[in-house]
């Protein structure tokens, strides 16, 4: 799997927006896209991406900014990623593979398919119990956490 740069980009921005709310303090755009090291306009799309999905909240006015919209545990990486990129494997990419044909040849006895839907379960069930308070913890310490609780092997 091929992290996009909108997740990981996406993921940065709001983890951004989580350590200041927690200060209780505001997220300026200006600093945030500074701090990522991305331009203000794509700084600006991810954030309007994650504040249609009711992540983060925009304050009005000079001082404004952005803040979380809901507590840093009560928001889970398998809903953040979704809301940027979507589904790691979408029902209607058998249509997208149909070589030659209008049709894929293989719609009715596919072996492949069941896999890629079986590892995006696997995947999104694992982001499931990830939050983003659990990535504001050091990265060992989230590494220690997914090897005991979640018993995956790293």
């Amino acid at each position: 799997m091929k992290i996009t740069a909108q997740e990981e980009y996406g993921l940065r921005c709001l983890l951004q927006v989580a350590q200041l709310t927690l200060k209780d303090e505001l997220a300026s755009l200006e600093n945030i896209a500074k701090a990522e090291h991305i331009t203000p306009d794509y700084a600006a799309k991810l954030l309007s991406t994650l504040r249609q999905a009711d992540f983060i909240e925009s304050v009005r006015g000079k001082s404004g900014g952005y803040r979380l919209k809901r507590l840093p545990e009560k928001i889970y990486l398998d809903e953040v990623i979704r809301s940027l990129s979507g589904e790691l494997f979408e029902s209607q990419s058998c249509q997208q593979f149909t070589g030659n044909d209008l049709k894929c040849i293989h719609i009715s006895c596919c072996s492949i398919r069941s896999v890629w839907l079986s590892i995006s379960q696997i995947l999104f069930a694992l982001l499931k119990q990830i939050t983003l308070k659990d990535l504001l913890t050091k990265e060992d310490v989230l590494t220690k956490y997914i090897k005991k609780e979640l018993a995956i092997n790293i």
